[in-house]
């Protein structure tokens, strides 16, 4: 693949020497195992990991812009994110089927494999309260009686949205998380000399959402572990 793709032969044989003839072992409570062929894939960890699956993918987004009109595929590694537009929900959704049928006849060419069941739907209009319909892919489980039903929110990179790409639910989301870490601050404002009678009743519910830099001094990672309050 990289040779068609115009890659001297001095990159072609690094990647050929880096992928090829590998070993792993796995640890288990102390235990190691016999050490074995690992010639599949790519370590997750390695940095050369996302560089490897943009230009296997690469041909997948190819094909795809070459077959399939009126949609358009993005993909990040193995999250990959179909996106068509059109004047009416039925249009839309016959576009998507079409796509996502596209899609699955190029990975599977490709020795690639769909999972079916981890698909995930988002409709976007501009008018307030419009229909949000489900959707039939065409492949199990999400078809005839059991359609694909889309959710009310989008959260993309750690943002959310509505179905009018308005960012209400993310603030709303975001300020409630800010006003539990404020009142848990104060409820733990004087904990040098620990909790007064009249504040440990309460103060714990909001504690549960203290991340691990406010209770550093505890030594562990999960707050509704403490049994005391430790200096911030």
């Amino acid at each position: 693949m990289l040779e068609r793709f115009g890659f001297p032969s001095h990159v072609v044989q690094f990647f050929d020497s880096y992928l090829m003839q590998r070993t792993t072992r796995y640890s288990w409570n102390g235990i190691l195992s016999e050490i074995f062929g690992f010639d599949v894939g790519v370590g997750q960890g390695s940095a050369l990991f996302p560089i490897l699956s943009a230009l296997y993918l690469a041909p997948l987004l190819w094909h795809f812009d070459k077959e399939m009109l009126g949609a358009t595929l993005m993909s990040y590694v193995d999250d990959g994110t179909i996106i068509v537009q059109s004047s009416t929900w039925k249009k839309n959704l016959l576009l998507l089927k079409e796509a996502y049928h596209v899609v699955f006849e190029i990975t599977q060419a490709m020795g690639l494999v769909l999972e079916h069941d981890k698909s995930e739907v988002y409709h976007f209009s501009r008018k307030s309260n419009d229909h949000n319909p489900a959707v039939d892919l065409g492949y199990a489980p999400y078809t005839g009686d059991t359609p694909l039903t889309p959710k009310p929110f989008w959260r993309y990179l750690s943002f959310y949205f509505d179905q009018q790409l308005r960012f209400t639910e993310h603030t709303k989301r975001y300020s409630t998380k800010a006003f539990t870490s404020v009142m848990a601050l104060l409820a733990l404002g004087n904990s040098v000399r620990g909790l007064t009678p009249k504040t440990s009743g309460y103060s714990i519910g909001p504690a549960l959402f203290l991340s691990l830099p406010m209770v550093r001094g505890c030594g562990t990672t999960k707050a509704f572990l403490i049994r005391r309050p430790c200096p911030i």
